[in-house]
């Protein structure tokens, strides 16, 4: 899959509101009635790179060699008392896989 920041035709650096305002506008250009592949394949970018969360996995896991900010905005994020369910195992997990990645690759 091509980049989903080129796809949406964002900066990697954009928010959560810029991008949802790129996904509703490429909706409306590419509607999945006339441009079914164009929207699949506009619709898996916005689900890869939605909130800060994926984009931290993204730029983890999907990139050559992550950046400094990225690891530590990983592990010493704290964890809020009001989050969903799942957000700490999540977090482990994303550790857990940095860990490896790095025992595997020289930064």
């Amino acid at each position: 899959m091509k980049n989903p920041y080129d796809v949406l035709e964002v900066a990697a650096t954009a928010d959560d509101a810029r991008i949802k305002k790129a996904y509703l506008g490429m909706v409306r250009r590419y509607p999945p009635e006339r441009c079914p592949e164009d929207f699949q394949r506009i619709q898996q970018a916005y689900e890869r790179i939605k909130t800060e969360e994926d984009r931290l996995s993204y730029r983890l896991f999907h990139c050559v060699v992550p950046e400094p900010a990225d690891i530590a905005a990983l592990l010493l994020a704290p964890v809020a008392k009001k989050e969903r369910p799942g957000r700490e195992a999540f977090q482990q997990q994303l550790r857990l896989n940095l860990q490896r990645f790095c025992a595997t690759t020289r930064i």
